[in-house]
């Protein structure tokens, strides 16, 4: 019996060993286990972290090209301030000027050689007492507060305006109308590597803005002005072929010798536009054609507006809209070939 009981503790301990080997395993297993599936999650981690930091920096990228064509397009329509100051005081200007200015005076004095009064004055056209205020790059969603300021100051002013996909803005220019001010084209585009790839390119374009015009408001515009100015030097075509076309269609290219600057930088403050804008006006020989932009990152423009209204009445000049009786101004002049 001593024997038999001998064996079976014998058994049992063997099996309690057993028991506990097994158990001990599996926990041994368990944690390999955990180990290797938490090693696994510490190196999928950073493969999702690349991949979204390629998704974010594929997406940067992108948003980035957009941003230097935007900046590129904008630089394009700048004119070289620099240049037009050269080329005002040319010798040949500057005798110009000066024979202008002679003009006026003849102008505006009696036969007897006093001086017209107030009222005799008005009636007469006074060189460099025409403002033309400009927006280019409309409509957007400033464009009813331009026109709502327009209207309390009694004043009318010409919009070139590009086609816009969205339809919410579509009554804009109809508003432009109703409201009695200039409405011309500024292409239908506005995409320079499009428009002015070649002759046809730039046909189709004027084509396109000008019966989306007529199409929206019943208005044969015929007054144009070149994304980048009549001196652009990002066009494929030589500007005089494009100046031709235009010229056989029956439309006047406007350009500007006058700016604010709120193409250069939007966060120029209302001050500093109207500074910009009075001094050229203030120093322009003739009139004034003023150069603004009706854009969603213009507010800037709008909240000047009032106070350049305001400052151009208080200093004498008379503010109107482009017409067929405008002088157009033009940084570089269409040859026609006899």
């Amino acid at each position: 019996m001593e024997d038999l009981k001998k064996e079976k503790n014998e058994y049992d301990i063997d099996n309690s060993l057993a028991d506990a080997e097994s158990y001990n395993r599996k926990n041994v297993d368990a944690i390999k286990r955990a180990i290797v599936v938490a090693f696994c999650l510490l190196c999928m981690v950073p493969v999702f972290l690349c991949i979204h930091l390629a998704g974010k920096l594929s997406s940067m990228d992108k948003q980035v090209e957009e941003l230097e064509k935007a900046i590129d397009e904008k630089e394009a329509v700048i004119y070289e301030l620099s240049e037009q100051d050269e080329d005002i005081m040319s010798d040949d200007e500057l005798l110009a000027l000066d024979e202008a200015a002679s003009d006026d005076i003849e102008k505006n004095t009696t036969e007897d050689g006093g001086v017209l009064s107030a009222a005799e004055s008005d009636t007469r056209h006074l060189n460099g007492k025409k403002v033309y205020l400009t927006f280019d790059d409309g409509p957007s969603i400033y464009t009813d507060e331009i026109l709502e300021i327009l209207r309390e100051k009694g004043v009318k002013a010409t919009f070139f305006v590009v086609y816009t996909e969205d339809e919410d803005l579509w009554d804009e220019y109809s508003s432009i109308v109703e409201d009695g001010h200039t409405l011309g084209m500024h292409s239908y585009t506005h995409m320079y590597d499009v428009m002015y790839k070649d002759l046809a390119a730039f046909r189709y374009d004027v084509t396109m803005i000008h019966d989306f015009i007529y199409e929206q408001t019943g208005v044969d515009s015929t007054y144009y002005r070149f994304p980048g100015g009549s001196s652009n030097t990002v066009s494929r075509v030589d500007m005089q072929l494009l100046m031709e076309y235009l010229y056989e269609e029956g439309y006047t290219y406007y350009d500007w010798n006058s700016l604010s600057g709120d193409a250069v930088d939007a966060y120029l403050s209302p001050e500093q536009l109207n500074a910009n804008v009075m001094g050229y006006v203030r120093n322009n020989p003739g009139d004034s054609i003023v150069l603004m932009h009706d854009l969603k990152n213009n507010y800037n423009t709008v909240e000047a507006l009032p106070e350049l209204i305001d400052t151009l009445i208080e200093e004498g000049y008379e503010i109107c809209p482009i017409d067929e009786y405008t002088e157009p101004v033009q940084h570089v002049t269409y040859i026609i070939e006899e």
